[in-house]
């Protein structure tokens, strides 16, 4: 009885031990399966979370490049005197809020998340672009101090611009391989607990659907913004080879005015030979000839030379490509000589010039970059100021003002230009014969021209059927700037 009892304890100990660890057995698993749960529960959470940040990070994105748009124009417009350091200040402040707001939203674990699928770099790319915008910041401070001019400091400002721009290109790809990869692991997390808590994968799916939504939104703001961006560059090099069409058109006449020159040169040179091998050469025959040489030789210089300029105003196009050198000029002199050069074009035109300048008035200046300038105004004035007159006028005034400062003043008696044009006449492409052979860089070049080389600024004043008048202020001696 007493071994009964024995075996009977010791099965009910053994089956008590095989219960215990069997409860333990299903309980580890409940434990781990509820561990589980929680811990792809709270990755899915996470996860979702990043890719709000990541959506929050395309956001930012877009708000940076939107930002430097308009930083881009306030610099334009600051350029041309148009807003103040404080506009300019206010908007580098909003490209700089982006990547503070980044920085700020990038915490220790995003930092260990990017570290592990290798987009570690958004977090340096944010720095990099703070940096440029506290620089430049500086240089706008340097500048109300008047460490150095308008100038540099637009040069300085086009320089962070670039910076920023490469910024967002090196900073979009790295937040869509983020968001990219955290999404397929949540969605991926989901599936595989789908059947366990589906009340908890539906509520977390309709998180990750509105979070993919804004993906969605910010990436289509994206692409519309890139495709704004391409039409704009289409549309210049569309408008470039207008001009490259027109100038050659332009190059025929003064070469063919050249080649019957140069003929009519020979055939009088021919001639001189003759009459002095025939021994009919006087004294008045040999002057004759003599005088029609040298009006051949100055017709042919003449049209020779404003082939050559022609040619250079390509250019124009990026001032900072334009090669002069400063010379000692007399401006009357130099101004009769341009319109000498122009008389081709503006006798066809029915022109007449009004010269208005002291002969002592001089100026150190790049010659040639004047002489693109004066040849735009009378250009401009042909295809615009008199388009439904037969003949038009066009005053010249040059006087010098007591602070060492040219005043140049170029005014028609022409058609005028209406208020809602004059605001945009020297923004780049902007024409009212878009359809005429126009480009809309005529203007534009002259102002980077006045505002650039020859570091002054120019003003438009006009009213319909008053005729046009702008007025030019530079200084009398050009500072060379490196």
């Amino acid at each position: 009885m007493i071994f009964k009892n024995t075996i009977w304890t010791k099965n009910k100990l053994k089956s008590n031990g095989t219960e215990k660890t069997q409860r333990f057995s299903v309980s580890m698993k409940l434990n781990i399966v509820n561990f589980l749960i929680i811990i792809s529960s709270l990755i899915s959470i996470i996860g979702a979370y990043e890719i709000q940040i990541g959506g929050k990070m395309h956001e930012l994105n877009y708000f940076h490049q939107k930002y430097i748009t308009q930083l881009v124009k306030t610099v334009k417009s600051f350029e041309v005197d148009s807003v103040s350091t404080n506009d300019v200040l206010k908007d580098i402040m909003l490209v700089r809020e982006q990547p503070i707001k980044c920085i700020e939203l990038i915490g220790s674990f995003e930092i260990l998340i990017m570290k592990l699928i290798g987009t570690k770099n958004i977090l340096q790319v944010c720095h990099d672009d703070l940096a440029v915008a506290d620089n430049l910041l500086q240089k706008v401070q340097e500048f109300d101090a008047a460490v150095f001019d308008k100038k540099a400091l637009t040069h300085f400002l086009y320089q962070g611009i670039n910076e920023f721009e490469y910024s967002g290109m090196r900073f979009e790809p790295l937040v869509s391989k983020t968001v990219r990869v955290l999404f397929f692991i949540v969605i991926s997390i989901l599936i595989t607990k789908a059947f366990i808590v589906p009340l908890i994968g539906l509520i977390l799916s309709n998180s990750v659907a509105q979070d993919y939504q804004l993906l969605l939104i910010t990436k289509t703001n994206l692409e519309e913004e890139k495709q704004r961006n391409a039409l704009i560059q289409s549309e210049r090099i569309e408008s470039l080879t207008i001009m490259v069409a027109g100038m050659a058109h332009e190059i025929n006449t003064p070469i063919g005015i050249s080649i019957t020159a140069n003929s009519y040169l020979g055939d009088t040179l021919s001639m001189l030979r003759k009459s002095y091998e025939d021994q009919e050469l006087t004294k008045s025959k040999f002057d004759h000839f003599i005088a029609e040489m040298e009006k051949s030789n100055t017709l042919v210089m003449n049209n020779l030379s404003r082939t050559a300029k022609l040619v250079k105003s390509f250019k124009e196009v990026s001032v900072d490509q334009f090669v002069d050198e400063l010379q000692n000029i007399k401006l009357k002199p130099y101004i009769e000589q341009i319109l000498v050069s122009l008389v081709p074009v503006t006798q066809s035109a029915n022109i007449k010039f009004k010269l208005c300048c002291d002969n002592d008035i001089q100026a150190s200046i790049y010659g040639g970059v004047f002489s693109q300038i004066f040849t735009n105004l009378v250009t401009n004035a042909i295809n615009h100021a008199f388009q439904d007159k037969e003949a038009g006028i066009i005053s010249i005034s040059v006087k010098e003002s007591s602070d060492n400062e040219i005043h140049f003043s170029f005014e028609d008696d022409g058609c005028g230009i209406s208020e809602i044009d004059k605001i945009h006449i020297f923004d780049p492409f902007f024409t009212t014969k878009r359809g005429e052979g126009g480009t809309g860089l005529g203007l534009h070049i002259l102002h980077n021209l006045v505002t650039d080389k020859l570091q002054g600024r120019v003003l438009c004043t006009s009213e319909i059927g008053t005729g046009t008048r702008f007025d030019i202020y530079f200084p009398k001696i050009i500072k060379v700037t490196d």
